[in-house]
């Protein structure tokens, strides 16, 4: 971490890894809703290369509706929750809850997945033969993806817990000619009945989806280098759980293949043109390790970062974080379906 700070007149901005990442402090909820520290706030984000960290002593008591207006500044929030996730929405809001907390009957009101426990630092870096952390970006199943989340700390274990964030405009630079010239001519095929049948294989109580939730849910395509349609930088992108196999751009996939990524949780090996160079572009120049504590909030862009969840005590402890999802009014990213 950086120990270059800059004052504004609402918080110390901390840069994180030279040009990747930001953290406020001290902030308090109502600068969140004071016009200028947003419009502070957005360009921070842009500026470092979409990843915005707030701290501040009060956050831990941020209501769910001011979280949704904070937000706000930074694109649309997409109302749409995920198909089979409606148990864990916050209220009526489009938040979702991610841990492993319960409600007054016991019965689980968040979705988690096991996550590996990172015990060093070397962890952070991808490794090929455990096929961990799981560095991903969000959505690329959607028909429009969110260009961005938001996630919010209320509970935080004593150990473990982090979240992983990788800079992929800053990783992209550093690959060779050849190798960004073959990515531009592929495209990710991602699914959500994937997704969620890879993540049930190591977590079963994880929810995968039903005959009629895949039909409303078909494959998405996306391009493998995404260009910001704000700051212009050009990202590596399409790598998520989702993502089941890598083909050139107008390539069909049969329906037989898709029903055994689908079903079956496997994906087409041509996947690893993109997970062979994630121990390039997680190595330590590139990413950010972030530890929670109650009240923190981080904005992400997916569209130029990756990250990644770590394990906790799950049997022990508690960790609960409240999710938003982001997209514009005429998204940048369109998918277009198998068909």
């Amino acid at each position: 971490m950086s120990c270059y700070r800059q004052c504004y007149p609402n918080g110390i901005v901390l840069p994180l890894n030279g040009a990747f990442g930001a953290l406020v402090e001290g902030v308090n909820r109502h600068q969140l809703a004071d016009a200028a520290f947003r419009d502070q706030a957005y360009d921070l984000w842009m500026a470092y290369n979409g990843l915005l960290i707030v701290r501040g002593p009060d956050l831990a008591f941020l209501t769910p509706e001011s979280l949704l207006h904070w937000g706000e500044t930074f694109g649309t929030v997409d109302w749409k929750m995920e198909s089979g996730r409606d148990f864990c929405r916050v209220g009526n809001l489009p938040i979702m809850r991610i841990g492993n907390t319960v409600d007054h009957r016991a019965t689980s009101n968040a979705i988690l997945s096991n996550e590996p426990l990172i015990k060093t630092a070397d962890e952070v870096r991808y490794n090929p033969a455990t096929r961990t952390p799981v560095w991903h970006t969000d959505g690329t199943f959607k028909r429009h993806p969110p260009i961005g989340s938001v996630f919010h700390c209320r509970q935080a274990p004593s150990a473990g817990g982090a979240t992983l964030f990788a800079d992929m405009c800053s990783a992209f630079t550093m690959l060779d000619d050849s190798v960004k010239e073959e990515l531009s001519g592929l495209e990710a095929v991602c699914s959500l009945a994937h997704h969620d049948k890879k993540i049930n294989l190591s977590s079963p109580t994880y929810p995968t989806l039903t005959p009629t939730q895949r039909a409303d849910n078909p494959p998405m395509r996306v391009p493998l280098i995404l260009t910001h349609p704000i700051t212009g930088k050009a990202a590596l992108y399409g790598l998520n759980s989702s993502t089941c196999a890598i083909v050139s751009k107008n390539a069909s996939i049969t329906e037989e293949k898709m029903d055994i990524f689908d079903l079956q949780g496997i994906e087409h090996e041509s996947v690893a043109t993109l997970r062979n160079l994630l121990p390039t572009v997680t190595a330590p120049d590139f990413t950010v390790s972030w530890t929670w504590a109650p009240g923190d909030i981080v904005v992400w862009d997916n569209r130029c970062t990756l990250h990644a969840g770590t394990g906790f005590n799950a049997a022990a402890e508690q960790r609960e974080m409240w999710r938003l999802s982001l997209t514009t009014p005429e998204p940048a990213t369109s998918n277009t379906s198998l068909g």
